[in-house]
């Protein structure tokens, strides 16, 4: 299966695009900072309300929050989309939605500090008005994994956990059948593959089961089931997939859906410069000029998600309005930053 190709980039340097990230930072993710568009906005019934905006050319688009890139393709005159998508709704009914909804009926509560609130049993406390992201698993439309998650701040990152949960749709359709998919029985199971790519492309993979029937028992995840991440290593991108013994002749039968939120991974600032030469260093993309703005005169490099050359120049500002949509890493001799157009 394809995915972005960075192997002649692997010598990433610690520059933020508008800050340095101290020794060892822990970057948790949270959907109320968004970077990219800057303000996410939903519907009444929860629905992201740019679900089906995209490129439109079976090419993935992407949004981002703090550190985090996340692909989504959207094709508004079919009225569909794969990839992932922010999400607010609380409803945990299988209303035959593929865009809203979670088994935890809403988004994972931070405090002040940034810390997962629990209540006095331990369990996670959720919020209508905390985001979360729906995950579309997809081999129909994109060349790439529909499901990809990637970094826009050149550094090495070691993924610490994740919280996962089911979504409605196609959770009753394993406890009740519905559409093509049946009903689960003994040795049925639904499981999320979560993928690790390093810097050398080398994979590892984390196998969560979302729903098993076994010894007579239906078991699916309800709330969110916190996944450590740490035997992944360090990555440059994450990637999901999906399988189910229910199949059929178009693949799954089992509706291809899940929910993540408060993915956290650790910057490895030992990887590339030191934070001293990062924080000279530093790169920033200005999207309301379209230019890649660079500290000081310098050879730089752009290259595309393919890892292709598409700019190489001297300049202090370098525009890129000239270039397709997608994901671009610009390369200096001190630093590196990932950013979408």
């Amino acid at each position: 299966m394809k995915h972005f190709n960075y192997t002649m980039l692997c010598a990433v340097a610690l520059a933020v695009a508008n800050n340095a990230i101290a020794d060892d930072t822990v970057i948790t993710l949270d959907l109320t900072k968004p970077s990219n568009p800057e303000t996410l906005t939903f519907g009444d019934d929860g629905a992201w309300d740019k679900i089906y905006e995209g490129n439109g050319d079976n090419t993935q688009d992407f949004f981002e929050s703090q550190v985090f890139i996340f692909s989504h393709m959207g094709i508004s005159d079919w009225s569909y989309w794969e990839g992932f998508a922010p999400c607010t709704s609380t409803a945990m009914n299988d209303n035959g939605s593929y865009a809203v909804g979670c088994m935890a009926g809403g988004g994972i509560q931070l405090d002040d500090n940034g810390n997962v609130v629990t209540d006095d049993n331990g369990n996670v406390a959720v919020s209508a008005s905390m985001p979360y992201i729906v995950g579309y698993y997809s081999t129909m439309m994109s060349a790439d994994p529909s499901c990809q998650i990637f970094f826009n701040d050149g550094a090495a990152h070691q993924p610490v956990g994740v919280y996962v949960t089911n979504f409605p749709t196609a959770f009753y359709n394993c406890l009740y059948g519905g559409g093509s998919a049946r009903a689960f029985t003994n040795g049925d199971k639904f499981t999320l593959t979560i993928h690790g790519v390093a810097a050398d492309q080398s994979e590892k993979t984390i196998d969560v089961d979302l729903i098993t029937y076994s010894n007579d028992m239906f078991q699916a995840i309800r709330g969110w089931k916190y996944v450590d991440l740490s035997s992944l290593g360090e990555v440059e991108s994450i990637y999901f997939t999906m399988s189910s013994t229910d199949m059929g002749d178009w693949g799954m039968n089992t509706t291809a859906s899940f929910c993540i939120d408060k993915l956290t991974v650790k910057v490895n600032s030992t990887v590339g410069t030191t934070l001293a030469d990062a924080d000279k260093a530093s790169i920033t993309y200005d999207r309301s000029t379209k230019e890649v703005v660079l500290p000081q005169s310098g050879f730089a490099i752009i290259y595309n998600a393919a890892g292709q050359k598409v700019i190489a120049t001297e300049a202090a500002r370098i525009s890129v309005a000239s270039l397709d949509k997608g994901v671009y890493l610009v390369k200096t001799a001190n630093s590196t930053l990932r950013f979408i157009k």
